[in-house]
């Protein structure tokens, strides 16, 4: 049985940042791009995968 979301709804709040805050901001962002990168990267190699045993 499969679920379908019609909606996503975002709530965020917007805050001005120190200097050092940004600093850590920025290496936070660059450490969350990798994480996210690396998962794209598994999620493409198992869909190649599965392709190809079929």
């Amino acid at each position: 049985m499969s679920i379908e979301i019609k909606q996503l709804l975002i709530k965020s709040n917007i805050v001005n940042k120190t200097e050092c805050e940004e600093v850590d901001l920025l290496e936070d962002r660059h450490v969350l791009k990798e994480e996210v990168l690396a998962e794209c990267r598994r999620l493409i190699r198992d869909i190649l995968r599965e392709s190809g045993e079929r």
